[in-house]
């Protein structure tokens, strides 16, 4: 086991394996950021129990060094884990103060998505304190319409009929409605996402059939049956009648330095806002954005 984990010293000097497990655990998630491990994975590669294994990652998780991925149980780098300095750090650390803020601002959990491997991933959130996020990090959507509008609405024609195409056959209703919706969100620069019980269901379901890989065809119909079920987004005319209905999120893009969606930041209200309310909160989302953007670009430059 200490030949794998690195922990082979001479006699007399011992390094503390228990410390050097901990920097093992962290090493090899970091290996594989871009495909999480389940406990049973770690503890198989670094060769150690699984007792040893969910002890370490209890107490990185506590400290927000790593994310558990609520569904398939799968470990990631989280966004606690501390960089010498935030020009060399990885998103979305960079991220976390002034989302934090931002969540202190609009006193309701905030969270950031970015497109990974065909879905939608949460990969970070935060509430206020003594509350969790509705849609914590972790969380893994099929990015089909209509999920993620944020991402497409200044996306390439051929790019956005794609994203519509692969949900799968839509009513004539939603076929009509969806352009107008994206050109909306261009023109407004957030998305509004209905609390319904057909949305709640659906979520529901997809989070029980994200098994960590890339969205099977049975995950993107049934993502693509929220068209069919509730009325998509916000229109101007709609506004007005706002309070009538529950918000789920409201979402703005963030640009990377070609002007390429490539995040987005969501306020998760979770309730009913008055149309004032749904504009202040789309301003702050957007300035937060704006700010996101802007180190998103410092980013690529280090």
């Amino acid at each position: 086991m200490n030949a794998k984990l690195g922990l082979s010293e001479p006699p007399g000097q011992d390094p503390s394996p228990p410390t050097r497990r901990v920097v093992a655990v962290v090493e090899l998630l970091a290996k594989h950021a871009d495909t999480p491990l389940t406990l049973a994975e770690i503890c198989r590669e670094l060769g150690i129990s699984r007792s040893t294994g969910h002890a370490i990652l209890h107490t990185l998780r506590s400290s927000d060094w790593i994310s558990r991925d609520p569904v398939s149980g799968r470990f990631t780098l989280g966004p606690g884990l501390p960089a010498t300095s935030a020009p060399s750090a990885p998103m979305p650390r960079i991220l976390r103060e002034p989302l934090q803020k931002l969540c202190t601002d609009l006193g309701m959990a905030v969270c950031i998505s970015e497109v990974r491997g065909g879905s939608i991933a949460v990969i970070d959130a935060t509430a206020p304190a003594r509350e969790r996020p509705h849609v914590p990090a972790g969380v893994r959507l099929p990015f089909v319409a209509p999920f993620g509008r944020e991402f497409v609405a200044w996306a390439p024609p051929r790019a956005s009929q794609e994203w519509f195409d692969a949900a799968g056959a839509a009513n004539d209703a939603y076929r009509a409605r969806m352009p107008q919706i994206l050109a909306e969100i261009r023109t407004r620069g957030y998305g509004i996402e209905r609390l319904t019980d057909p949305l709640l269901r659906v979520y529901a379901a997809l989070l029980a059939l994200d098994n960590g890989n890339v969205p099977d065809p049975v995950s993107m119909r049934l993502a693509g049956a929220v068209a069919d079920l509730t009325i998509v987004d916000v229109l101007p005319s709609e506004l007005a009648d706002i309070e009538a209905y529950s918000l789920a999120t409201i979402s703005a893009p963030i640009f990377d330095e070609r002007g390429v969606v490539v995040m987005s930041v969501s306020a998760q209200p979770y309730r009913t806002l008055s149309a004032k309310q749904v504009r202040a909160v789309g301003t702050r989302v957007m300035e937060f954005a704006d700010t996101a953007t802007a180190l998103v670009a410092q980013h690529a430059e280090n």
